[in-house]
């Protein structure tokens, strides 16, 4: 189940209000099914939604096809594309325009009263669970950081100094939780976070962790196994465990709960379930600062 954040942003800037056919006629639920027939059209009313006030505008994100439906009183209710409410939230009284970005990401909302311009975030906040997963700090720290990595990521490389940073920063506050995300076009990602989990199951996953990262460049099967050997494994309990079925499948569960809470690449950063844009250290203490109030 996930929920939706908004942050608002205001440009004051004179807004020109160009859609001259903006309609109050928008009943939500219109479908319209084309039929390859000749040119006819097969137009058939499937859906009511009773939205309680009168809808000024309405838009849909590229993205998932959700649809934003502008009440009069700046009421915004968020619909899934089958109709569904998801969410609702409260913008200025007077706002009588909204536009959407093609990943549904972020609303423009226009207010001619004012001569203004908003712009509000959308963060979805999924649920996610840690399971097995390695983690680095407090078990109970009140805000989780959970990191969907690559071990052949340059970037991911990159994130490693900066999530450490955020230890230092919140050394009782914050917890990591590592997620495996391994990319297609990285020919030895996948063996390498089966190498970490093997690394785990013997109590060492972080150091291995930081070996694979520090060497992303350079890895191949026999340096893989030279890592693991450098920082103590057991390599006859590690090769036992690389074998096991089981740890495929917890990448492959990685893999879809990234998937399915909207990671496209690698590093994906969560906080609290909120995917984190800004991943400078300002922006992780933006975040997580917010969190503990």
């Amino acid at each position: 189940m996930k929920q939706i954040f908004m942050t608002e942003h205001i440009l004051k800037k004179e807004v020109v209000m160009t859609r001259r056919y903006r309609v109050a006629l928008l009943m939500l639920g219109f479908i319209l099914t084309a039929v390859s027939v000749g040119a006819e059209m097969q137009v058939e009313l499937n859906k009511r939604q009773p939205l309680g006030k009168t809808p000024l505008d309405i838009a849909q994100s590229v993205s998932d096809g959700r649809l934003f439906v502008l009440l009069e009183g700046g009421m915004v209710q968020i619909f899934s594309a089958d109709g569904q409410i998801q969410a609702r939230f409260q913008a200025d009284a007077d706002v009588t325009t909204l536009e959407v970005s093609p990943d549904g990401q972020r609303l423009y909302l226009g207010n001619a009263k004012r001569n203004e311009l908003q712009f509000v975030e959308l963060s979805n906040v999924y649920d996610l669970p840690v399971n097995n997963s390695a983690i680095k700090g407090p078990v109970d720290a009140p805000v989780t950081v959970m990191v969907f990595d690559d071990f052949q990521c340059p970037y991911c490389a990159r994130l490693v100094p900066m999530i450490e940073k955020v230890m230092e920063t919140y050394p009782t506050q914050v917890r990591v939780v590592f997620k495996h995300f391994p990319l297609n076009m990285h020919k030895f990602a996948r063996q390498a976070a089966i190498a970490s989990i093997a690394a785990r199951n013997q109590g060492k996953f972080w150091q291995l962790h930081d070996q694979l990262f520090a060497n992303y460049n350079q890895l191949n099967e026999e340096k893989i196994r030279e890592l693991a050997a450098s920082v103590g494994l057991d390599m006859e309990r590690f090769d036992k465990d690389i074998a096991n079925p089981a740890l495929q499948q917890e990448i492959a569960a990685d893999l879809q709960l990234g998937t399915d809470s909207g990671v496209r690449g690698t590093p994906a950063v969560y906080i609290n379930g909120a995917q984190l844009k800004d991943r400078s250290l300002a922006g992780f203490r933006k975040a997580i600062d917010a969190e503990l109030k």
